[in-house]
């Protein structure tokens, strides 16, 4: 039987074939949504519940609930700086992130696990903070599925940008500038 009489080359089925594969690559692109929303939900609010959880025994006195409140503002502001670092990425060599907002939460949501990871490890200091850099990179891999050197660069990127904007905030706050 030739194709043009055979009923699975019909167009009515090409048509149903292709309606299929459009809802499954729609499906697929819905599912990058959920990981980062799943890291941002657990991890900010985990951290935001252990913020509650403090008592002000450090030297500035800040209490939980205000250290609460203050962590989605940083995280707002840290992810500003992760927007850029990661666009100026794939502007020079990356060849792009993904769509605008999709790259905004996975990079929201890997701010939030790392945050609330430095939570955890902090009492090993110095080997807290490596495990905290070594699990952002590996989240930076895995979400944005780049390989282990691009995220490096990208976590290169970010942090340089967020030094230098400490160092240009505390010279301003000092008199410095």
């Amino acid at each position: 039987m030739s194709p043009v009489h055979d009923p699975r080359f019909s167009e009515t089925r090409r048509q149903e074939n292709l309606h299929k594969d459009i809802e499954a690559g729609e499906q697929a692109a819905r599912m990058e949504y959920i990981k980062p929303v799943v890291m941002l939900l657990v991890g900010g609010l985990v951290v935001m519940a252990l913020y509650l959880m403090t008592t002000p025994e450090d030297p500035d006195g800040i209490s939980g609930p205000v250290l609460a409140a203050r962590y989605p503002i940083g995280l707002a502001i840290e992810l500003a700086f992760g927007v850029v670092g990661v666009w100026v990425a794939a502007t020079l060599w990356l060849g792009g992130a993904g769509p605008l907002g999709l790259a905004i939460l996975r990079l929201a949501g890997i701010y939030a696990m790392t945050d609330l990871i430095g939570m955890i490890v902090a009492p090993l200091l110095m080997v807290g903070w490596l495990i905290k850099i070594v699990l952002y990179v590996v989240m930076l891999a895995w979400l944005f599925e780049f390989d282990i050197k691009e995220s490096i660069i990208v976590a290169l990127i970010t942090f340089l940008l967020k030094f230098f904007a400490g160092v240009v905030i505390f010279s301003l706050i000092m008199g410095f500038g």
